[in-house]
């Protein structure tokens, strides 16, 4: 049993700072979202995900209901760490703050149409590892290349494939950074998801990052599309 399906030395990569932690953080089902009209999220605590050969338990013992929607980070930020660079839990900090309290509403705004029903609101980074190297303030070049490095040479595109597909998302939303960029880690998230046979607003969409919920002060803008 374990967290994903890759071991990834952090230290070997070309962009490593020792500040950061080695530890991937897991993928965590994090409340349950209620769609109807209205959209509902009850927070509930944090419940790791561990992965085995063909299937996923959760680390708690307990058993939630089969409907799953799929939020997507591209990777831990310090905020996720405690002091002696163990996971604590993912979005963490302003991030979360912002996540929890406007994703029903940006979520409601999409065009994406989600049948009604009650959904497991589960969070995944595409790479669980910190890529930003716990750096303060960030270093998105140093964040960028450690993550492409990953995803692209060392499996991690392959690992968060069967994370993806044990998960079995209704619905799958991809909030990694990187704008529209074709080159920006939001980009080639979608680009995996295509190929995977993911049909774009019908089985996912895209948003910002929910660290930017609040800069963007256009009235009509989507934060998710």
């Amino acid at each position: 049993m374990s967290i994903n399906y890759i071991n990834i030395d952090m230290k070997k990569l070309k962009n490593y700072h020792p500040n950061g932690s080695l530890k991937p953080s897991a993928d965590q089902h994090v409340g349950n979202l209620i769609i109807n009209q209205t959209i509902k999220l009850n927070i509930e605590p944090r419940d790791n995900l561990v992965y085995k050969e063909m299937e996923y338990t959760f680390l708690s013992g307990k058993q939630y209901q089969s409907n799953n929607i799929l939020v997507i980070l591209e990777s831990p930020h310090r905020f996720e760490y405690d002091a002696c660079k163990n996971p604590i839990a993912l979005v963490m900090g302003k991030t979360g703050c912002l996540f929890f309290e406007e994703f029903p509403k940006h979520l409601k705004n999409s065009v994406m149409k989600i049948r009604p029903g009650s959904y497991n609101l589960i969070i995944s980074n595409a790479v669980q590892y910190q890529t930003s190297c716990g750096l303060n303030p960030i270093d998105r070049k140093i964040r960028n290349e450690n993550w492409i490095e990953i995803y692209k040479e060392l499996g991690g595109e392959e690992d968060f494939k069967k994370r993806v597909f044990l998960i079995k998302p209704k619905y799958t939303i991809n909030l990694c950074t990187g704008g529209k960029n074709v080159s920006g880690l939001r980009h080639l998230v979608s680009e995996s998801l295509d190929k995977w046979g993911l049909k774009k607003s019908k089985h996912y969409t895209e948003g910002n990052h929910p660290a930017s919920w609040n800069m963007i002060n256009q009235k009509n803008y989507r934060m998710i599309e």
